[in-house]
């Protein structure tokens, strides 16, 4: 067989072999390694030493997430509020806040008319695809969230809901240049996107406590999928938060390489599941719908294993929680979790 320099030339079936045994092989060698550093750092990061020094792992999960997390410019300062509705027991509001003198975080607050002081404070989180009127029900419809921010202000609570760099471009425009590639060149100035967020999170956490005077004893964090992780994430870094319900993400680090999540050395220093035990003492439950079709809830169940070990050498086991709910990639319809979530703030 020739081509057309009248060259030899095969057929592509004849080495197709060498790219599949190269593909194979290198998988093999990737598990073979994750497993090597799976055991070494549930040695490092074992629950008896992270009871001995909290601290010690908290900074070392700091570094690997990056910069602003660890700069000290914490300049926060209202942009913008402006009163949307008296809905129900709360007054709702648009609010902007310019945090490092350049980013205008937005969200939506719901304050409470009557005892708006005493009560409990509540961040919650959207998803990929979401923004804080969709979560929200302000779009007469609240999708998989389940109306989970009314279900939080009927019980009395005070409720910020941020927008993320998540939301759908197609419906609600703003189009920008895709959140990986900003995540990329963060990374190249030595952090991530998740720590930026994370900042601003701490950053509005500490205006409504010293300006809105929010009770900052009742401080609780609530989300779902990537909301779901960052609320995790949250609890992780910022001792504030009392009490955490991340729904349908907790995941395996390694099998869920999204690269966005896939921070240098994690699988050295904490996976999923060392995330969630840095808010050990501190109340977490952890949801997950059985039909879930992004998450494997077997896999969840494996890292909540983990996770309970460390609250039990905290001897704090009622402080966590696992619940298998009979839903898919939601919030639960049932009020388990923020029962739960109620009774640790």
């Amino acid at each position: 067989m020739k081509n057309s320099r009248n060259e030899y030339c095969e057929e592509i079936e004849r080495d197709s072999r060498f790219r599949r045994e190269y593909y194979h092989g290198v998988m093999a060698f990737l598990n073979k390694w994750q497993q090597q550093e799976e055991q070494k750092r549930q040695a490092y990061f074992s629950p008896k030493n992270y009871k001995n020094n909290p601290e010690f792992y908290r900074e070392k999960f700091l570094e690997m997430l990056g910069a602003p997390l660890q700069d000290n410019d914490g300049r926060v300062r209202l942009k913008e509020k402006e009163f949307i509705a008296k809905d129900k027991n709360v007054n709702i509001f648009r609010m902007t806040l310019l945090i490092k003198g350049t980013i205008p975080f937005y969200g939506l607050y719901f304050e409470q008319t009557e005892d708006k002081e005493s009560a409990p404070f509540i961040l919650a989180l959207h998803g990929v695809l979401g923004t804080p009127e969709l979560i929200s029900g302000i779009y007469q419809d609240s999708s998989n969230y389940n109306h989970v921010v009314r279900r939080i202000t009927e019980r009395g609570a005070n409720v910020f809901v941020p927008q993320l760099l998540l939301w759908d471009v197609d419906t609600y425009g703003n189009p920008h240049i895709p959140r990986q590639e900003i995540d990329g060149k963060i990374r190249q100035l030595g952090g991530s996107m998740t720590a930026l967020e994370l900042h601003c999170l701490q950053s509005a956490l500490t205006y409504f406590i010293e300006t809105e005077k929010v009770n900052a004893n009742r401080v609780g964090v609530v989300g779902l999928s990537y909301g779901g992780m960052y609320a995790l994430h949250f609890a992780a870094i910022d001792l504030r938060i009392k009490a955490c319900y991340s729904c349908s993400w907790l995941c395996n680090g390694f099998e869920y390489a999204w690269a966005e999540w896939s921070y240098k050395n994690a699988q050295k220093i904490a996976s999923s599941a060392e995330t969630a035990a840095l808010i050990c003492p501190r109340a977490l439950v952890v949801a997950m719908g059985k039909k879930d079709s992004l998450f494997d809830y077997q896999k969840t169940e494996k890292s909540c294993l983990q996770i309970k070990e460390f609250y039990k050498e905290f001897t704090c086991e009622k402080k966590f929680k696992y619940i298998l709910f009979d839903g898919e990639h939601e919030i639960d319809k049932s009020n388990e979790e923020l029962n739960f979530l109620f009774e640790n703030i």
